[in-house]
């Protein structure tokens, strides 16, 4: 059976792209790759991996200096005669025993004596008393004879061994604890962390971070790929367009004649001695004789000079470049239409040099070019904006859980403080004069309620502030139908951005209009309007001592729900004001403009049957106002995505 003529043409081709395929494109995206492989496993996830257990081991050391602390009070008490020293060691043993921490609350800390003989495990409550001198770990190491050697030798100190999981003593994997001498009591204090859970976070990134890497890895192969088939492509043709032109005089005018580009001959004197009938085709006044007329007189001005050096080259044979880029003068009116031409030199019988420009025009060629490149911008920009609602959450995720260990310190210092303030105050009874920091005591009993009252205060400042970072930033459905108040998400937004208009103005004004009636709506997306509004006026402030308002309120007559943004900034010129909303457009792109705020911000407001208006005047500053009807869910019918 005979082959088919398309299998035979695929074969040749695949055969062509192999043994024309530019070694100098292979080689550095072969190098390429190789890098980024190496880079990923020998130096990323080694990094990743240091920096993870470093954060681990600050953490107990810091835990257990905690913990040393706790012990230290005690030991003062009784050095200043509040309490026994057997009270303030049992007090001391029975606060650590009880003390957890880490993610499951299983974390602990114990207390050994430098004998070393137990004094307080709260999971192995059966070692306490006993002389754990000849305790090992599965690995044979005397671990508790190690804890004591560490303090003997340097005061504090890290140690790795290996211990039971936690509660359960059928489970025992590899450890590093922190350990810590307290020198009155001949005490050692410690803490540790399990390496399984800082191994567990590796695996996780790691999976996480090859995901990404084979992708990238898979892009760059595809992209390399079709990059050397698009230069073997290219290479085929130029080869074969040249063979085409040096076969005769005849298929050469008959190609010519025939091409879609405009193909013109001139001598050395410019004086033009051909033009195909693309040529004619294309100038509006083809009609008249262009054979016999000087090139440059079809050259733009501009492009005129640069015209006359490529010439000189090809004349003196320094380049083996033919291509050009310039302009030609085409239509009635002489406009300049931009061309990429090839320029060859050809030699005549009689010595004379001659030329041959093959052109087309590329106005089309650089719309379509102009155009895709917006929409790879779009897109970029597009996918950062979508991320940026997970990066949001996951930073916010990360704020709470430092903020509320925070929060639970601040509520079990003032636990302490109301136990410690009575015999803090008998003892001031007794001696009639006790400072504390360099405070009367009495100053200081004052204050110290004080201050751990602000410190929760603040606390919970940040936390309820990252409850509305986690809440803008929530990928919910984008339904309208849910009951709205607009003052709380007004409230919110200021919230948002009010480190901004800190920044923007020093005379900021807030005006909630009572009683407003709730709102059928999505408050999310209103709330981005608002911050969207607030953040383009902020950005507008050039003095910081003028004046930026928002209000909300209701328009009884419209029955409409209104939210306006002043600032007394610069204004816009009325050519912006007209493009204020179009997708992309921004007078900030050199600032990280991306030009869809107010895009975004008008495409909600008519999913929620509203409006947004601006009225602006360059140097007087802009008012935008967001009107949404009071039932705006009916009236749109639809939900935004």
């Amino acid at each position: 059976m005979p082959i088919p003529t398309s299998l035979l043409a695929q074969r040749n081709n695949a055969l062509r792209f192999s043994k024309d395929a530019p070694l100098n494109i292979i080689w550095p995206v072969l190098t390429a790759l190789t890098l980024f492989v190496t880079t990923y496993f020998w130096l990323l996830l080694p990094m990743v991996e240091g920096h993870l257990m470093d954060r681990k081991r600050e953490m107990i050391r810091a835990l257990t200096d905690a913990a040393w602390s706790t012990v230290q009070y005690y030991a003062e008490l009784s050095d200043k005669g509040a309490i026994s020293i057997e009270t303030a060691q049992r007090q001391a043993i029975e606060n650590l025993r009880h003390l957890r921490f880490g993610p499951e609350g299983k974390d602990y800390f114990w207390i050994n004596d430098m004998q070393p003989r137990i004094i307080m495990h709260p999971y192995r409550p059966d070692l306490e008393g006993l002389d754990t001198s000849d305790l090992t770990d599965p690995s044979g190491k005397h671990l508790f004879v190690a804890f004591a050697d560490k303090v003997r030798s340097d005061g504090a100190g890290y140690v790795d061994y290996q211990w039971q999981w936690q509660d359960d003593p059928n489970r025992v994997v590899e450890k590093i604890s922190y350990v810590k001498g307290f020198p009155p009591w001949g005490w050692v204090i410690g803490s540790g962390v399990y390496v399984e859970d800082v191994r567990g976070q590796i695996s996780a990134i790691t999976r996480h971070i090859s995901m990404i890497c084979l992708g990238i890895t898979a892009v760059m192969v595809l992209l390399s790929f079709y990059i050397v088939w698009q230069g073997s492509l290219t290479e085929n043709k130029r080869r074969r367009m040249e063979t085409s032109l040096r076969e005769s005089e005849a298929k050469y005018r008959l190609l010519a004649e025939t091409a879609r580009e405009i193909i013109i001959t001139f001598d050395s004197n410019f004086r033009i001695t051909y033009a195909n009938q693309a040529w004619m085709q294309a100038a509006a006044d083809g009609s008249q004789p262009i054979v016999g007329r000087s090139i440059l007189d079809i050259i733009a001005p501009g492009a005129q000079a640069p015209f006359k050096a490529k010439v000189d080259q090809a004349a003196q044979g320094q380049t083996e470049d033919y291509f050009l880029e310039t302009a030609f003068r085409m239509g009635g009116h002489g406009a300049a239409v931009p061309i990429e031409a090839t320029l060859a030199m050809m030699q005549a019988p009689d010595g004379n040099n001659s030329y041959l420009l093959a052109a087309r025009d590329v106005s089309e060629k650089i719309k379509a070019a102009e155009s895709a490149r917006r929409q790879r911008e779009q897109l970029f920009q597009t996918a950062k904006l979508a991320s940026l609602g997970t990066l949001v959450s996951g930073v916010a995720h990360e704020i709470n859980n430092p903020i509320s260990t925070v929060m639970l310190n601040v509520q079990m210092l003032q636990k302490f403080w109301q136990i410690a303030d009575p015999v803090l105050s008998q003892h001031h009874e007794k001696v009639s004069r006790l400072s504390v920091g360099g405070l009367d005591y009495d100053d200081f009993s004052r204050r110290m309620p004080q201050l751990m009252g602000y410190t929760l205060e603040g606390v919970e400042r940040v936390k309820r502030i990252v409850g509305d970072l986690k809440e803008f930033s929530g990928q919910k459905p984008g339904d309208i139908s849910d009951a709205v108040d607009l003052n709380d998400i007004v409230e919110k937004a200021v919230g948002l951005v009010s480190s901004l208009i800190k920044k923007a103005t020093s005379d900021f004004q807030a005006h909630y209009a009572p009683g407003l009636p709730p709102f059928r709506g999505n408050g999310h997306r209103i709330e981005q309007v608002v911050i969207n509004l607030l953040v383009n006026a902020c950005q507008a402030m050039e003095d910081k001592h003028k004046p930026l308002r928002i209000a909300t309120g209701y328009d009884e007559k419209t029955k409409s729900l209104f939210i306006e943004v002043k600032d007394t900034g610069i204004g816009m010129p009325r050519e912006v004001l007209q493009r204020i909303t179009d997708p992309f457009f921004t007078t900030k792109r050199d600032a990280g403009g991306t030009g869809l705020g107010l895009s975004i911000s008008d495409t909600i407001m008519r999913d929620h049957g509203g409006r947004l208006e601006f009225e602006t005047a360059p140097g007087l500053g802009t008012t935008a106002t967001a009107w949404i009807p009071r039932k705006a869910a009916a009236a749109s019918g639809e939900n935004t995505t």
